[in-house]
């Protein structure tokens, strides 16, 4: 019966769902890298490797690895609660056998595998 009402439901109507899904992981990703880029644990290094921005100085060596082991911390938690929401709706899509919308999950996936790959916690000066 499932099957029979999926191919009952017309092509615009499945474009139209497919880009609505692309445009919530669009907004799924782009919340993500807001919180992680907004996420700091005493302060934020203005050239990301010595230099605190608020004027207090140099961190020292401890500061600097306990700033970069937290950005670390957000930025992979982020990117692994990302993926895990993007394999929920594939797994849905597929399992209600729509299978356009599981297969267009593979896009943002593969930009949260990208950033994981080649984030780093600082920018190198």
């Amino acid at each position: 019966m499932m099957g029979q009402e999926a191919e009952g439901v017309s092509t615009i109507k499945r474009a139209a769902s497919v880009g609505v899904v692309l445009i919530g992981d669009a907004l799924l990703l782009l919340t993500a890298g807001w919180i992680r880029s907004s996420v700091y644990l005493k302060g934020r290094l203005c050239d990301g490797a010595s230099v605190w921005c608020d004027g207090w100085g140099d961190p020292t060596p401890a500061e600097w690895l306990a700033e970069m082991n937290f950005r670390s911390a957000v930025a992979y938690t982020l990117s692994a609660a990302v993926a895990l929401i993007l394999l929920v709706v594939a797994a849905v899509a597929w399992r209600h056998r729509r299978k356009d919308i599981a297969l267009v999950q593979v896009f943002p996936l593969l930009l949260v595998a990208a950033f994981v790959i080649t984030w780093t916690p600082y920018t190198p000066v």
